[in-house]
């Protein structure tokens, strides 16, 4: 999406710029899908592999965040 992240030991130091859409990966995982989806709905044409992964968590999310996002 264009930012610099780098791992700490006890975090991540990022460096702020503008982002880019991207398709994000989801790793089957309905933590990332949901944070994969904040970046979705500030940063326009941004795609998030299998969103659906979220219906462990929020039965229809992808829905929502559908209309949310346009």
């Amino acid at each position: 999406m264009g930012s610099e992240i780098e791992q700490t030991a006890d975090g991540l130091t990022i460096e702020p710029r503008w982002l880019g859409p991207a398709l994000l990966q989801t790793y089957h995982d309905h933590r990332m899908a949901m944070a994969a989806a904040v970046l979705g709905a500030v940063v326009p044409g941004t795609r998030v592999e299998d969103v659906e992964t979220t219906a462990k968590t929020f039965p229809g999310f992808e829905h929502v965040w559908a209309q949310a996002v346009g």
